[in-house]
């Protein structure tokens, strides 16, 4: 079995990278998509300390949109197979996390444990404080059993090969660097993936530390909002997107002390615009 972490960067961020990296594992190697935005100026980034790496494979990527990056990496790692049937798992990653010594040896071993699952949401905690971001299922659980307010962040997300055999992309419409919805695609990924009627869990496995930030719960941002009601509209029935959209304005709304219909429309904006668009990858 080998591990392919894929790891996506931007412009002069990749100077990041080198923290992220692991000390050289067997069967161990990892995917670096550097983009480079149009207004990025990469020319004077020093990248040697990183292409001394045998299981580091840098490739560029013009443009920006985190979707697009991570597309590009699970292309690329299904290249880098000798046979693409092989016994591998891929792991999305950031250039603002770092795993834990027993990160590797753990995902080895549940996966090898659990041949049937298709992807792993793994736990990850802050690199301030070490504690958890969210309150995870004390054991392996159906993400279609998920608690009520789990969302899924992509630096969770372990999956095999098959996943991707199997068609399933990041939407580029969702994610941050998108034109209009700046998160969201990993609902859409699990969406298509359970549609598809693929094996998606929560599992118990500690893998590492990244940095407190989720775009998703910033709610008062407009791509935020309009981002919430594009995956209802991906996820639902008109009127169930419907409900949903009124249900969620209503709460944020009174949370928030802000007008109703101006949450609405946002929230809105974002069914319709799913709706009335064709998924891109």
């Amino acid at each position: 079995m080998k591990i392919i972490i894929l790891l996506s960067t931007i412009d002069r961020r990749i100077l990041r990278v080198p923290e992220v990296l692991s000390e050289p594992m067997e069967d161990v190697s990892y995917v670096v998509v550097w983009q480079h935005s149009h207004h990025g100026e990469i020319e004077d980034i020093d990248t040697s300390e990183l292409e001394k790496r045998e299981d580091v494979t840098i490739v560029t990527l013009p443009g920006k949109g985190l979707s697009r990056s991570r597309n590009y990496a699970m292309k690329t790692a299904m290249e880098m197979l000798e046979d693409p049937l092989e016994d591998a798992v891929f792991v999305v990653a950031d250039d603002d996390e770092c795993f834990n010594s027993e990160a590797f040896p753990r995902i080895f071993a549940f996966y090898r444990e659990h041949p049937d699952v298709d992807l792993a949401l793994m736990r990850m905690r802050s690199i301030q404080n070490r504690r958890h971001f969210k309150k995870y299922p004390d054991k392996l659980i159906n993400y279609r059993h998920k608690p009520r307010y789990y969302y899924p962040a992509s630096w969770e997300m372990t999956f095999r090969p098959r996943v991707y055999q199997a068609g399933i992309r990041f939407d580029t419409r969702f994610g941050l660097g998108a034109e209009k919805l700046s998160c969201g695609e990993e609902d859409i990924f699990l969406a298509d993936m359970m549609a598809k009627g693929l094996r998606v869990v929560i599992a118990p496995v500690e893998i590492g530390y990244t940095r407190p930030c989720n775009t998703g719960m910033l709610t008062s941002d407009t791509k935020v909002l309009r981002s919430r009601g594009a995956v209802y509209g991906y996820t639902r029935s008109l009127p169930g997107a419907f409900l949903r959209t009124l249900r969620e304005a209503a709460s944020l709304s009174l949370r928030m002390k802000t007008n109703f219909f101006q949450i609405f429309e946002k929230i809105w904006y974002g069914v319709k615009y799913v709706r009335n668009t064709h998924k891109a990858t």
